[in-house]
């Protein structure tokens, strides 16, 4: 069924069995490896920072999703002092991007709170890592500094086609072809986007908008969410967009029998995608206008969707 809103929201860690994929830093799909199974957090590197009663957390992968040289998104959210994102937020959060020495680098920016649609906000940041490396983005919350690290890798790092590249020719699961994936929507009731598959709408000549998601397994609640958020989001558009939904593992039976060994649907495997949610905003020349990662609202979705189309 689809995240509960009051549902704990946590990032956390987790060991992922997809081709030999370890601990995920910051990734959800590490939370997402189905019902109610304890995290065992082995390993794990910090991806919130706290002071009092408070935290910024990262929301999305802090190791292996930020590239240096180019405008990047990264969205963060306000947390407890144990990391889990809070409902209650302020408005607007003072961001600045400082180096391992301390450096501001950029701009220092306001960045407001973002949650149309969602049962807790959080902070979509825009930077432009100026070389690889170690940063950590800085706040405050109820006057105390807090902090949140991340790493800036290289673009020949980056695994996950990203902003610029063309879409792999890929196949999706539809109603008419499962391709091995079993349900191939968790979401109850099930949603309406698996009627055409990924590759046939590649020869369109439309823009296409791919979300990967799996409401059923998600231990944060978002998935369910951004989900209903793109269901809603679409309809203006009309037969203008081509929405597909595909969820993240082959088998519910899997997942429910040994999460943590449960394989992954074929789709993630292409992409080399450690983490979900995950929307993929596709021009129709088939390369990917841009990517958003873990999170999204309303206000946020429609922005990208009418640029999209044009």
């Amino acid at each position: 069924m689809p995240s509960r809103p009051d549902q704990p929201w946590r990032p956390s860690r987790r060991t992922v069995l997809a081709g030999g994929a370890g601990l995920v830093a910051g990734g959800l799909l590490a939370a997402c490896s189905g019902g109610d199974n304890k995290d065992t957090d082995a390993g794990k590197t910090p991806t919130s920072g706290s002071s009092g009663d408070k935290s910024l957390v990262a929301l999305f992968d802090t190791n292996t999703t930020v590239v240096a040289g180019s405008e990047q998104r990264m969205t963060f959210g306000v947390g407890d002092a144990e990391g889990t994102v809070l409902a209650d937020s302020p408005a607007k959060l003072r961001i600045e991007v400082r180096d391992t020495s301390g450096k501001v680098v950029g701009k220092t920016q306001t960045v407001a709170r973002h949650n149309s649609g969602l049962p807790r906000g959080y902070y979509p940041v825009l930077f432009t890592p100026p070389a690889p490396g170690s940063y950590e983005v800085a706040t405050e919350l109820d006057g105390r500094p807090v902090t949140a690290a991340f790493e800036a890798i290289t673009a020949d790092q980056m695994r996950v086609p990203a902003a610029g590249a063309p879409m792999p020719d890929l196949h999706t699961p539809t109603t008419a072809d499962h391709r091995g994936v079993n349900p191939i929507c968790t979401r109850q009731p099930a949603c309406s986007l698996h009627a055409v598959d990924l590759a046939d709408a590649r020869t369109s000549g439309k823009p296409i908008a791919l979300l990967i998601a799996t409401p059923a397994y998600c231990q944060v609640a978002i998935c369910g969410p951004v989900l209903d958020v793109l269901l809603d989001g679409r309809k203006p558009l009309g037969d203008r967009l081509i929405t597909i939904h595909a969820e993240v593992y082959r088998s519910a039976k899997q997942v429910e029998d040994d999460p943590s060994n449960a394989p992954l649907a074929p789709l993630l495997d292409a992409l080399h995608l450690n983490f979900e949610p995950c929307l993929f905003l596709i021009q129709p020349d088939g390369r990917i206008a841009k990517r958003l990662d873990t999170i999204f609202d309303a206000v946020e979705l429609r922005q990208e969707l009418t640029a999209l189309v044009g």
